[in-house]
């Protein structure tokens, strides 16, 4: 709705330069998805609803945030941490290829609404230079701001476009994780003592 309330007040104020962004839309929805899956990793591969593995790295640290209570009490932060490290390098074993893919298409998004908005700046100001008795600089500047707020709300709406059943799966484990009672009373005084 955005989109299209943007083009149709931009077509109103200066149609020569809504028919250009006509053509850059599509360039610029594509760099706000790629930005969007590199912010909601969605460029992880991970299979959508899928269990986590316990012996994955995310799966080792959901276990360790469900029995945080238990890792603390028995002092197991450190081996805890060399299993994360070692899952972490057997699931990437080139993360530098990794991050440079993930990081180019984050930038390429970047870059492709940089100059989508450049190339707009230019034809808007080749316009008012060219036709000085059609348009004005305030029919430019409302086209102009129509046209980047219906792009920016393109882009919340691809941010917003997550998996309701992932969301409510974490809003459990996170009421879970908060309501859980631990199995281990630090207070009590019975069971093993270390000397």
């Amino acid at each position: 709705a955005s989109v299209a309330v943007g083009l149709v007040v931009s077509f109103v104020f200066m149609w020569p330069f809504a028919l250009l962004t006509l053509g850059t839309i599509p360039f610029m929805a594509f760099g706000a998805e790629a930005e969007m899956q590199m912010y909601m990793g969605e460029d992880d591969g991970a299979a959508h609803g899928a269990e986590v593995d316990v012996k994955s790295s995310g799966g080792i640290v959901v276990e360790c945030l469900v029995n945080i209570k238990t890792v603390a009490g028995l002092t197991l932060e450190d081996s805890r941490k060399q299993e994360f490290v070692e899952a972490l390098r057997n699931e990437d074993p080139t993360p530098f290829r990794s991050n440079a893919i993930k990081g180019s298409t984050s930038g390429l998004g970047q870059f492709v609404q940089m100059w989508g908005t450049a190339l707009m700046f230019w034809w808007g100001g080749w316009l008012l230079f060219t036709h000085p008795n059609l348009y004005e600089f305030r029919d430019f500047f409302i086209s102009m701001v129509f046209l980047r707020f219906s792009i920016l709300g393109m882009a919340v709406a691809m941010q917003g476009i997550a998996d309701s059943d992932e969301s409510n799966a974490a809003a459990e484990r996170v009421f879970e994780l908060m309501e859980r009672k631990s199995q281990i009373d630090p207070l009590r005084e019975d069971g093993k003592k270390a000397i």
